[in-house]
């Protein structure tokens, strides 16, 4: 949809968080779009600009959102509420679906997760892999996507993306790994580093998502219908025998005494068992060709990324503060 100022409408949701709130900021870069925000409350000292608006509503609450969507539009659900129970997720996007349907919306770009494939038995997933999620989050997700193919049909275009572990800045992904290696303990840390050596990382920095997202809002209607997995896995570098190598060395100036020992998959397998945590394919490498195909490129490659990311933490440290402040004192 075009608004009298002859710019297009994108009506965003999730908008406010780690990756919404990158999304926004690209778009309004562009200066050729109108964003319409849905948020559940207004939030202090939030940014102003000309070309955004944000709408105060509820997706769990259907009478809430009847000034979010204009007709014509196009829709990015970034959406998930981790504090909802799976019923509470689906009736709201049953909701958005009716408002969709309503104001006859042009194209919905629906981020999903990877972990609606589940455990896999072959260590190459690709979108025609048959999925078979086990935790309540995967099975939602899925649930979420298929009702999004059955409300779509008939009424406006879809494309769902589907990205791996997602990292940034003020994100969480790595964060455990990072408390983990700079505060917890070594023995355990050399252990996990054995168990997982040069197993599969599958992280995604936050700019390439964003990247693919914008990507596809620009495609013609070949898109339509679409599912797109969205990862960085083809990197040499996204494994986690690297990843745990260069924050150890950025953040904490040192390795381990021994180099890790590639430990067996079925010792780490009978771990879990105990543990009762999910059993998973750790080598599972989620392949990104298909959206490769029709010209998507990464901005940049995921070394650019991580280097960037570990930056931040260490501004974050409040170690590297006390140095300022005192570095400052001492001035």
């Amino acid at each position: 949809m075009q608004e009298k100022s002859g710019k297009s409408v994108i009506a965003i949701t999730g908008a406010h968080g780690f990756i919404g709130a990158r999304l926004v900021e690209k778009i309004l870069a562009r200066g050729d779009v109108l964003i319409r925000s849905l948020v559940r409350r207004p939030i202090a000292n939030s940014r102003k600009y000309h070309n955004l608006t944000e709408i105060q509503g509820d997706l769990t609450k259907s009478e809430t959102l009847s000034g979010f969507l204009l007709p014509g539009c196009s829709v990015i659900n970034l959406a998930y509420g981790f504090n909802l129970t799976p019923a509470e997720n689906k009736r709201a996007i049953e909701n958005l679906i009716e408002i969709c349907k309503k104001n006859r919306v042009k194209r919905f770009i629906h981020c999903s997760t990877v972990s609606v494939f589940g455990n896999q038995a072959t260590r190459i997933v690709n979108e025609e892999n048959i999925c078979n999620p086990k935790t309540e989050y995967g099975i939602t997700k899925l649930i979420i996507e298929r009702m999004l193919q059955e409300g779509a049909r008939g009424h406006f275009e879809l494309i769902n993306l589907r990205p791996t572990n997602v990292f940034g800045p003020g994100g969480a992904a790595l964060s455990k790994l990072i408390s983990d290696l700079t505060e917890g303990n070594v023995a355990l840390n050399y252990l996990r580093s054995c168990l997982f050596n040069k197993r599969r990382f599958n992280l995604l920095s936050v700019e390439t998502l964003i990247a693919a997202i914008l990507f596809i809002l620009d495609k013609g209607r070949e898109v339509d219908r679409q599912t797109y997995i969205v990862s960085e896995d083809d990197e040499s570098i996204n494994n986690f025998a690297y990843i745990e190598k260069y924050l150890l060395h950025e953040l904490c100036g040192k390795y381990y005494f021994l180099p890790p020992l590639r430990l067996p998959l079925i010792i780490l397998k009978a771990l879990l068992k105990v543990y009762r945590k999910e059993i998973f394919n750790p080598n599972i490498i989620y392949d990104s060709s298909k959206l490769r195909r029709i010209g998507f490129q990464a901005p940049r490659p995921l070394m650019s990324s991580l280097a960037e990311f570990v930056q931040w933490k260490k501004n974050q440290s409040p170690f590297n503060h006390a140095k300022s402040h005192e570095h400052t004192e001492r001035s």
